[in-house]
């Protein structure tokens, strides 16, 4: 009996254990896991244990029980899937004309993140990349300002025309002689590796 009770408990821990070394080495390389890798390996394991798993458990073979531990995969996987990471550790500054110009007269490079609340990949940005600690060191030497142009008033279309905005997310980044690195511009979304790399090339 004992014995049926370490195998199982084994097998689980085997999924669960394969779920957070994929997550810490996606985290370590490449800045975060892809979106449903994750939840993807949890499902497979909640489906093994369910529907697979032959260990003579007892009580009904543990059909209960290894139903009970699926769904608990699964709502976990369901869980990750709804709350992808974080809040963003860039300490982003609403845009202002001064604030740039300030940036310009100190030689600081500008990094500017055009965004609106009605868009989902401006959210998974801040969710997925901009929470990554790693992301928010290699922003350090920008003047992180953020543009919010849900609202689409005429202050917000005078903005958006001037930079040449047509869709969200656009990140631009401005030299410090004032010029943006049009070569660097991002529109959409953009993992935490490839968005580090960005940020890097465009110091």
């Amino acid at each position: 009996m004992n014995r049926a009770w370490k195998a199982f408990s084994l097998k689980v821990a085997l999924w669960l254990g394969a779920a957070l070394a994929v997550h810490f080495l996606a985290t370590v390389f490449l800045g975060g896991p892809p979106p449903y890798v994750v939840p993807g390996i949890l499902i497979l394991g909640a489906l093994r244990v369910a529907l697979l798993d032959r260990t003579a458990l007892p009580v009904g073979d543990g059909k209960l029980l290894k139903r009970g531990v699926a769904l608990m995969m699964i709502t976990f996987a369901a869980w990750l899937v709804s709350n992808p990471g974080g809040d963003s550790k860039i300490p982003w500054i609403t845009y202002s004309d001064e604030a740039l110009a300030a940036a310009r007269a100190g030689g600081r490079s500008v990094m500017i993140d055009f965004t609106s609340r009605n868009c989902p990949p401006c959210l998974d940005m801040k969710r997925k990349v901009f929470s990554q600690s790693r992301v928010a060191q290699a922003a350090e030497e920008f003047l992180p300002l953020q543009a919010d142009l849900t609202d689409d008033s005429p202050a917000s279309q005078a903005l958006a025309a001037r930079f040449h905005i047509e869709a969200f997310p656009t990140i631009v980044f401005i030299g410090p002689d004032g010029k943006e690195r049009r070569n660097l511009r991002l529109v959409g979304y953009e993992d935490a590796l490839r968005f580090r790399q960005r940020l890097e090339a465009a110091r």
